[in-house]
């Protein structure tokens, strides 16, 4: 039995540690073509410019003023942000950017107005010799055509619905302009209507389109302006039930107790016994006849009572308030399309955002995500968290899947948010016919990766199990109440979710600093385990069980005498970076054959830069972390151009974050390695949230003889990166990139001797950091066994 009672600490960086970027030499890529191989592509290249121009000009003469966009094919090799500027460079006049995005294709979008500029472009494509790692860079050009895709189209009062993107220019006035010219097409015209303008964020508004007949697309589909027409998704719940006889005594709040306040984006909440007293507010966006609040109602008893109904410290949180915000119908009498859902949501959160600042939305649509394209419901979820100052915790979404023998399907659109937190299933009992072992992914549970490769899901918990029985679904569910109060049993990732919000609720309402979604995600993935049976590989681990369930809320902000948590909250400007050459690694930390042994996580959260319609580079900045060793300080010359720093780590630094260094054979201590241990190469991918957590003991000999050998100094790098688009955009508005982000790393003895916590705090003192325990409304005392 150890004592958790040691708070979790706050440091903050001194101004040593401050650093500035420096550059660095720079050298033409073994990819750039020569010779013939480059005039071959030249010509290529050509070649599909003036199939592009040749279907431009009739709508350069039709649709006055507003550009043509090419789309450019860009190499595997030359995606990255170095090689921009040259790729640019084709298609600049006098000085001014053309570039307006990516597609979801990894393909370079240029405005192009006027047949002169198709000619300039087609002199530079010439010039070869004079352009030839722009060329290189290049497989194809094409003129961009409208993506309609209309199979499947879902109807609304017997009319078909279209979602209708147009195409975003970067420019205010172009698209204004645009967006008027498309309104003026559809005025008067016999069978279409516009049915509503829904402004998904700032740079991203979308048109619900009302349509008698298909074939009416004609009218309007060679619109310069149009980006792409496909069904407007209409959304779906999954619910699976049955009944499941438990007790359950109603508990009412306690007078003067300070619950947190947690929205419940639903279908709504019944005003039953055990949930009336919980509610403090309503707001609804449907008729009373058009309502069903089963769904709600369940969602609404796992936030409150999910720990109460199972009978298992599954979160430690003990009653939160709740505020019905009714959003969805009952989709058996009315629809409701992707459009309508992010107005409802929009509108409810804005009303509330001052005083309800956890939202739970356990629902969305029901169609997975593109492999590299974030989706519009997504980026929608993204904007709304981001202008209210919100935290929206979402569910990945299910399928069935399971019923055909195939694998789980991957998370939906809207789970791909990047500001949210995404949240799994997990089966937490077995019956005969159920197909999950206790605690593995739920059958039904959508995984991941997110969009880009980022984690997504990010965590799970327990959200029920299914199977086949008799040629029919049978399912183990979770417990909850009905309509009527009685308690009853459903699985969907629509249950696991709430417990996570449980626990997100408390423990922003225990930490008393000012409201920080990216303090509390960070939090929250920074405890997380994955369940000792799951014996997946790494790579597996991740994308089906994101970074883990997370802990229960006492066992996130207390550390024992043997552990330290130490949380490094900032803001990265561009240009510079974070290099702490005294982290503090206590001594009692070293063996007796002097080497450095124990246990440390590390997980990095940081705010990217969001820009829609830029495909899988819609996260536009990234920061990566390096902890590790290195021997001694050095001065540094600063006469050198590239050198702007006084003070440096000598050449031999070994950044221990890197899983090269480590074993696949060594396993220091088995319950690590199964439940906490993560270890991934993240390199140089936008990764939003990123986590390791390693065992000294598994690195392997040569490098633990090179990196571990006392006496070491350790140092912590945060080191921050843009895309070249939003560098431009930052240029051209005079502003000052930057990235808040929150790293937390804890410092544990595997033995469970050493006074960790202790000495790690006299070594913050000692290198003058200003340090404090983490500001909570109350003391937390638990005995935890370890």
């Amino acid at each position: 039995m150890s004592e958790r009672n040691l708070p979790v600490k706050i440091f903050h960086k001194r101004t040593a540690d401050e650093m500035l970027t420096e550059g660095g030499p720079s050298k033409s890529p073994k990819w750039v073509l020569h010779g013939e191989k480059l005039q071959e592509r030249s010509k290529q290249l050509i070649s599909g410019l003036d199939e592009a121009k040749e279907k431009a000009v009739t709508k350069i003469n039709k649709y006055k003023g507003i550009p043509t966009v090419l789309k450019a094919k860009i190499v595997d090799d030359a995606v990255a942000k170095s090689h921009r500027v040259d790729m640019l460079s084709l298609f600049e006049e006098r000085g001014e950017d053309k570039a307006i995005g990516f597609s979801a294709e990894q393909e370079l979008l240029i405005r192009v107005s006027t047949v002169e500029e198709y000619e300039l472009i087609s002199r530079k494509l010439v010039l070869c010799e004079l352009n030839p790692k722009a060329i290189s860079s290049l497989s194809a050009i094409s003129l961009l055509e409208p993506i309609i895709n209309i199979q499947d189209v879902n109807t609304k009062e017997e009319k078909y619905v279209l979602k209708v993107t147009l195409v975003d220019y970067n420019n205010a006035f172009l698209n204004q302009k645009v967006d008027e010219e498309f309104k003026s097409l559809l005025t008067n015209k016999k069978g279409i209507h516009l049915d509503k303008t829904v402004k998904y964020s700032d740079r991203l508004t979308v048109h619900q389109v009302l349509m008698d007949n298909l074939e009416l697309l004609k009218d309007f589909d060679d619109y310069t302006g149009i980006y792409s027409i496909e069904p407007m998704p209409v959304l779906k719940v999954l619910e699976d039930s049955f009944f499941n006889e438990t007790e359950f005594s109603p508990v009412q709040p306690v007078e003067g107790e300070n619950y947190p306040v947690v929205g419940i984006l639903d279908s709504g909440i019944a005003r039953i016994k055990a949930l009336e007293s919980w509610i403090t507010g309503n707001t609804t966006s449907y008729p009373e006849e058009y309502v069903n609040r089963a769904h709600g109602t369940f969602v609404a008893g796992i936030v409150g009572f999910g720990d109460l109904l199972e009978g298992c410290n599954y979160t430690g949180a003990t009653g939160c308030k709740l505020y019905d915000a009714l959003v969805i119908p009952d989709l058996k009498k009315e629809g409701c399309t992707e459009a309508d859902l992010i107005d409802n949501i929009r509108e409810a959160v804005e009303k509330n955002k001052d005083t309800i600042k956890i939202w739970n939305m356990s629902l969305g649509s029901n169609m997975e995500i593109s492999n590299t394209d974030f989706s519009d419901f997504g980026t929608a979820l993204d904007d709304i968290q981001d202008k209210n100052n919100v935290w929206i915790i979402k569910s990945a979404g299910n399928c069935d899947n399971f019923a055909r023998g195939q694998a789980n399907g991957k998370i939906t659109r809207g789970a791909d948010s990047v500001r949210a937190l995404t949240v799994g299933s997990i089966a937490r009992l077995q019956a005969v016919s159920d197909i999950a072992k206790p605690d593995h992914v739920s059958p039904f549970s959508r995984v991941g990766p997110g969009p880009a490769n980022i984690v997504k899901p990010e965590v799970m918990h327990y959200g029920g199990n299914c199977g086949i029985q008799n040629g029919r679904i049978s399912s183990t569910g979770v417990n909850s109440f009905s309509l009527d109060g009685q308690i009853v049993g459903r699985c969907g990732t629509s249950f696991s979710t709430p417990r996570v919000t449980a626990i997100a609720a408390h423990l922003s309402n225990e930490v008393q600093e000012e409201f920080d979604p990216v303090l509390l995600k960070a939090l929250m993935m920074h405890s997380c385990r994955y369940p000792e049976t799951v014996t997946a590989a790494m790579p597996e681990k991740v994308s089906q069980y994101g970074f883990g369930v997370p802990l229960p809320i006492q066992d996130i902000l207390y550390n024992n005498p043997h552990e330290i948590t130490l949380i490094l909250k900032d803001t990265l400007k561009k240009g510079e970076f974070i290099d702490i050459l005294d982290f503090p690694y206590p001594e009692c930390l070293i063996d007796d054959d002097g080497y450095y042994y124990g246990q440390f996580a590390v997980t990095l959260v940081n705010h990217p830069i969001l820009e829609a319609r830029q495909g899988a580079e819609y996260c536009q900045s990234n920061l990566d972390v390096r902890l590790g060793t290195y021997d001694e300080k050095v001065n540094r010359d600063r006469t050198k151009r590239t050198i702007r720093n006084p003070i440096g780590r000598s050449p031999d630094s070994h950044n221990l974050l890197n899983f090269s260094s480590y074993s696949k054979k060594t396993v220091a201590h088995e319950g690590f390695n199964k439940t906490e241990k993560v270890l991934i190469q993240y390199g140089d991918k936008y990764y939003p949230n990123k986590k390791y957590a390693v065992d000294l003991g598994e690195l392997t000999p040569g490098n633990r003889d090179k990196s571990l050998k006392a006496p070491k100094k350790w140092f912590l790098k945060v080191e921050g990166v843009y895309r070249s688009f939003i560098e431009k955009q930052a240029a051209l508005n005079d502003e000052e990139l930057s990235q808040p982000f929150c790293l937390i790393v804890t410092i544990r003895d595997p033995l469970m001797k050493e006074p960790v916590y202790t000495d790690v705090t006299k070594l913050l003192s000692q290198h003058q950091f200003i340090h404090s325990n983490i500001k909570l409304r109350q003391d937390i005392r638990v005995a935890v066994r370890r």
